[in-house]
């Protein structure tokens, strides 16, 4: 049994979106028959039950780079060969809007802490999600009538350091910031686990921080229409 999802093998299916507020799992948990909660140990709550037929788990990763490697790290070891991240980001440019949504081509990070731990070295590693799971969440999210962005994100580790993100990153072709994409993407292809992202924009930093950030609660709508094409499409993968 793993030391933080405290679940056995069988708990964990093969199919798992991973998000990092606990009321967005509880959220999504609404969308799956039967479901159960298999862990509340460190917070990290999570859900298995199924949609339309296939086991799925729903998991909480919390907030940051090493926060979500551990839960990544421990849902590879009980079963989990599909990983799809479900997320908040903020926008990096302005005529990207509150409530859109962005599919991520790959994440920018900060060489370096965990990165240097898990990578050696000084390669800039790429972090890039499975294609077929990129190409299946495109297809599934313009079926559900929403247009993402797609394109690459940077993942931060400073939430309180990213005042100057817009002049650095988004007149360069970055779409958005977070925080746990990139490590997602590295421990898929470490781990040879398909990973892939759909992050909702929670706020535009070219208003700065004194802008609008909605809230789990404010998100919850577009969550629940995002969340049902996010399930459609890990449903689909093989």
């Amino acid at each position: 049994m793993p030391i933080h999802i405290r679940a056995n093998p069988g708990d964990v299916a093969e199919k798992a979106i991973i998000v990092g507020d606990p009321a967005r799992a509880r959220q999504l948990a609404d969308l799956l028959v039967n479901a159960r909660i298999v862990n509340e140990n460190r917070g990290f709550i999570t859900y298995t039950g199924e949609y339309e037929g296939v086991d799925v788990s729903i998991a909480t990763h919390g907030v940051g780079a090493p926060s979500a490697a551990i839960v990544i790290e421990e849902l590879i070891s009980l079963g989990a060969k599909t990983i799809i991240r479900l997320g908040t980001a903020g926008a990096l440019r302005r005529e990207i809007g509150i409530g859109d949504v962005i599919i991520p081509t790959g994440s920018a990070y900060n060489y370096g802490g965990i990165y240097a731990q898990y990578l050696g070295g000084f390669i800039s590693y790429p972090a890039i999600p499975d294609h077929t799971v990129l190409t299946v969440l495109v297809q599934s999210l313009v079926r559900a009538g929403i247009k993402p962005w797609i394109g690459p994100v940077y993942s931060s580790d400073a939430f309180y350091a990213e005042e100057d993100l817009v002049n650095v990153m988004g007149s360069r072709g970055i779409l958005a910031v977070e925080m746990e994409t990139a490590i997602l993407f590295l421990l898929g292809l470490i781990r040879n686990v398909k990973t892939g992202a759909v992050l909702i924009v929670s706020n535009n930093l070219t208003e700065g921080r004194a802008g609008r950030f909605l809230t789990a609660g404010e998100l919850r709508d577009v969550v629940l229409r995002v969340g049902k094409a996010v399930l459609e499409a890990i449903t689909a993968i093989g």
